[in-house]
């Protein structure tokens, strides 16, 4: 849909070259997590056991009574398919609780030992999951890295987001994962042999299978040893690869993001605008952005004399937004002295960040499935869904004719002789 050379994108700006297309931030951030949670097998293998748990233990009340009685603040919630952020829950309540879940394991394996053998192997297999030490490492580095995106993610969503304060944030949070890809695991392997002596189990990883030694050919200078410690190939395997994907996913995915903020985000606090002469370059560089067959909605030179005179007549305040800056041009009749400033700011207005606030404002799935609903099926929904959504068209449907032609064709006649 989003496609450069052939999606919606595409044919929009055949149409219009001054579309500016703006991926939501809050679905680009999910996208990053999907790419990260594929990144290894050892975070396939994580949230696998997270969703057997839930399913294990929610199968019936009876598991979820022995998994409550052995839990405290928190509880095993499902994983979400499409809010990743989500998922934090998931793993906090076990990162927190691992003790506690495995307890619940093994009372849960013992109680269906004779009952159910099924069930009280996978109870078994799960609990030997959770004394592993490298999965205890996996879990406290994915809820470290869930909750700083779940911060990030809740800040995206608020209706007063802007492309400054998304940049910021999104830089901010990049910082993050750089600094804790330096120093993170020696701090998640010290976590996790905290968690280790709760579980009274050796805090060293598994060794893997005997290493393969390649044959070196006459004249080879190369030195690729293989990597002998468990730990180090952890490390290499897992963590690196896991920040490394994220720290790329977020970047690629929010270059667009940061080229329109780098031309437009100079407009957004009117009293804290930069020196004439950067302002100048920064009017001119918008003006060549606006620009279609050498005309321009905005002269780049004007912009700059307009804000700079503009800012005299603002009240003082830290922060003067563009919507507060509109109002006021348009309260004291200045859209003729201030045209430029006019132009840019509507058209800065109306590039979103997300589209999060607008979806929860007019989403008609919340309408449909409520929780008395909640094991509709998925044609019905989508049926229901059509109906809401083209109400107007439904409203003048004739259903006489309709029900006729269905009468018609779901007669059964039958004669008796």
């Amino acid at each position: 849909m989003k496609g450069k050379n052939i999606g919606v994108q595409r044919r929009i700006l055949d149409i219009n070259p001054l579309a500016v297309y703006v991926p939501c931030g809050c679905h680009s951030y999910n996208l990053v997590l999907c790419d990260a949670a594929k990144s290894s097998v050892k975070s396939v293998t994580l949230f696998g056991v997270l969703q057997r748990l839930f399913t294990l233990f929610s199968a019936s009340v009876h598991r979820w009574k022995i998994l409550t009685d052995h839990l405290g603040l928190y509880t095993i919630k499902k994983l979400s398919d499409t809010r990743w952020e989500a998922r934090i829950g998931s793993v906090k309540a076990v990162r927190y609780q691992i003790s506690a879940v495995h307890d619940a394991l093994i009372t849960l394996a013992l109680e269906t030992q004779q009952t159910d053998v099924q069930v009280s192997h996978e109870a078994t297999t799960l609990a030997e999951q959770l004394k592993d030490f490298g999965f205890i490492v996996s879990l406290v580095v994915w809820y470290d890295i869930l909750f700083q995106i779940n911060v990030v993610s809740k800040s995206l969503q608020s209706t007063d987001m802007d492309l400054g304060k998304c940049t910021d944030m999104l830089k901010k949070c990049c910082n993050f994962l750089e600094e804790y890809r330096n120093t993170g695991f020696k701090s998640a392997i010290l976590t996790a042999k905290e968690l280790a002596e709760e579980l009274e189990i050796e805090p060293v990883f598994r060794a893997t299978t005997r290493i393969r030694r390649v044959k070196r050919q006459a004249g080879e200078t190369a030195q690729d040893e293989p990597i002998t410690s468990p730990e180090k190939k952890f490390e290499v395997e897992f963590f690196n690869c896991l920040l490394d994907t994220t720290l790329t996913s977020l970047n690629e995915r929010f270059e667009q993001l940061c080229e329109y903020s780098e031309s437009w985000s100079f407009l957004y606090n009117l009293k804290q605008i930069p020196e004439k002469h950067d302002l100048i370059k920064l009017c001119s560089d918008l003006q060549l952005k606006l620009n279609v067959n050498s005309k321009s909605d905005i002269d780049g030179c004007m912009l700059c004399d307009e804000l700079i005179s503009l800012k005299s007549f603002l009240p003082d305040q830290k922060v003067v937004t563009p919507v507060f800056v509109l109002n006021f041009i348009k309260d004291r009749n200045l859209k003729e002295l201030y045209p430029n400033v006019w132009i840019a700011l509507r058209i800065l207005l109306t590039i979103p960040v997300t589209v999060a606030s607008g979806e929860r404002s007019f989403s008609k799935l919340k309408l449909i499935k409520t929780y008395l609903r909640s094991t509709i099926s998925q044609s019905r929904l989508t049926n229901l869904a059509t109906l809401s959504i083209e109400n107007e068209i439904a409203e003048n449907i004739d259903f006489d004719n309709l029900i006729k032609e269905f009468a018609d064709r779901k007669a059964r006649k039958v004669k008796f002789y």
